[in-house]
Order: C-alpha cells, then sequence, then structure tokens
C-alpha cells in the first residue's frame, strides 16, 4: 500500500476515535451533574427510556439519521451532542493537518482532553448551580 494512503487511513481513524471522545464527552458532561454513572445503564433517550442502538451512536451521523430527534418517542435530541463530536472531530482533523500524522494525532488527543475537561467542569458547574437554586 501507498504511504499517502496509509497516512489517510490512520488520520481518518484518529478522527473518527477523537468524534467517539466528544460522544463520551457529552454522557459525562449529561450523566456526572445529575450523580449518574458513566458506566451504567446504557446509554438511553431520557424521555423514554429506550436503549440506544448502533446507529444512535454513530458520532454525528446518528444525529442526522434520526433527524435530531429520539426514534421512539420523537423528543428533540438538541445540537450539543452533535456540535461537540463534531468540534472534538474538527480539533482532530485540524492537528494533523498541521503538524502531521503522529505529533498532530498527540495535539489532537490534547485538545480533545482539554475540550472534555472544559465541558465536564462547565456541566459540573451547572448542575451545583441548578441544585442550588432549587
Amino acid at each position: 500500500m501507498e504511504l499517502a494512503v496509509i497516512a489517510f487511513l490512520i488520520s481518518a481513524y484518529f478522527v473518527l476515535f477523537a468524534a467517539l471522545l466528544g460522544s463520551f464527552i457529552n454522557l459525562a458532561a449529561d450523566r456526572l451533574p445529575r450523580g449518574e454513572s458513566i458506566l451504567r445503564p446504557r446509554s438511553h433517550c431520557r424521555s423514554c427510556g429506550r436503549i440506544l442502538n448502533g446507529v444512535d451512536l454513530l458520532p454525528v451521523l446518528g444525529y442526522l439519521v434520526r433527524g435530531g430527534r429520539c426514534a421512539t418517542c420523537a423528543t428533540p435530541i438538541g445540537m450539543a451532542s452533535p456540535l461537540v463530536e463534531a468540534v472534538c472531530a474538527g480539533s482532530m482533523l485540524a492537528a494533523i493537518l498541521w503538524f502531521g500524522v503522529w505529533p498532530g494525532a498527540l495535539v489532537g488527543l490534547a485538545l480533545v482532553g482539554g475540550c472534555g475537561a472544559v465541558l465536564t467542569v462547565l456541566a459540573m458547574r451547572r448542575g451545583t448551580e441548578k441544585r442550588a437554586t432549587t
């Protein structure tokens, strides 16, 4: 296989990995402020309780396929989820384009980690403020 093809495939893998990390960041930012586990139960619709399937869990694409709504109860999901996933994937892609595959993947991972830390802290802060006002 040609070196350029291998570099492209590795880059695509890292971008997909970053989008999946963005999906996990969404889960953590949603559950931690409410005192829920990030491991159990499986990802589900908060309105009807339906367990999400493989299509629902595809970063950004799952949101587009479902039209931004739960497949069962049609409750709107909100733009935050695909936006965080896209920002994480875009951060990885930008780092790889700027620095090359190897150092770029490390920089991209640091950017995604920073994004995750900031969003989770902001969500925790918002959750604390909501509990204080109720």
